[in-house]
This record gives structure tokens, C-alpha cells and sequence, in this order.
């Protein structure tokens, strides 16, 4: 009986937790060098996830040789159904990320406050907004 028990235990434990350890992380193609939480990171194919060190806050994006943990928070909720895919601020010639979108809910991405000394400024025309999908 003590067997039947922990083995039903067991079989819901697994069929509550892998269907969301199979939703939490996401695949992207990167195509343009990018920053992400003040961190600048190369183009290329990286996951996304979010990390199982603090509440559903704190998310990590990393490639085979580096990556960064991003202080998050929830999104306004969109107009436009998102699937699963990362936003991209565009301005005089960089890439940032500001927000992942998972299943139709969003997180902005903390963006470090950093003292700037303006050369010139960027002309609100030249800034853009990228979506890239992911898996």
C-alpha cells in the first residue's frame, strides 16, 4: 500500500512539472550583436529561460560560452497576441533587449541606468523595434 502511495506521488510530481520545465525555455537566433541587463553579448543562437534562482523575476540568456541573468518585470499587456519571442530596442546602430514574450505574457527587461554624455542625439525617427521569434 506504502508502494501504490509513493508511486502515485511520484507520477503526478512528474506530470505537473514536466510540461512546465518544457515551456520555460525558449531558442533564438540572434542575428546582430546585442546588450541585454548593461551586458553586450555576440549575434548567434542562444536559450532563454526563466531561472530557477529567484521567483519568475530573474530570467538568463546565454549561448555555449557566456550569458546573463535579467532583472525582469511583467509586462503591459498587448494589443497583439505574441508567441514566444524577444523585442529589440534599435538605436543609432545598437541593439538592446527589452522584453520577452512566453505564451502570450510578457516580461520588460531591467535596463541599467547608466550616466551618458550625449555626442549628438538620436532622432526619434531612427529608433525601432525588432521582434525575433523563438522556438
Amino acid at each position: 500500500m506504502k508502494f501504490c502511495k509513493l508511486s502515485l506521488f511520484f507520477a503526478l510530481l512528474v506530470a505537473v512539472c514536466l510540461p512546465a520545465l518544457g515551456q520555460t525555455e525558449m531558442r533564438v537566433d540572434i542575428p546582430f550583436n546585442f546588450t541585454a541587463a548593461g551586458k553586450s553579448l555576440p549575434a548567434g543562437h542562444y536559450r532563454v529561460a526563466r531561472s530557477s534562482l529567484a521567483a519568475s523575476c530573474a530570467w538568463y540568456i546565454t549561448d555555449d560560452h557566456t550569458g546573463v541573468i535579467m532583472v525582469t518585470s511583467l509586462a503591459a499587456p498587448s494589443q497583439k497576441v505574441r508567441h514566444s519571442s524577444l523585442i529589440f530596442r534599435q538605436a543609432g546602430g545598437t541593439y538592446s533587449l527589452m522584453q520577452i514574450w512566453q505564451d502570450g505574457s510578457g516580461r520588460d527587461v531591467y535596463q541599467q541606468k547608466v550616466k551618458q554624455t550625449f555626442v549628438s542625439e538620436v532622432d526619434s525617427k531612427d529608433v525601432k523595434y525588432i521582434e525575433i521569434g523563438a522556438e
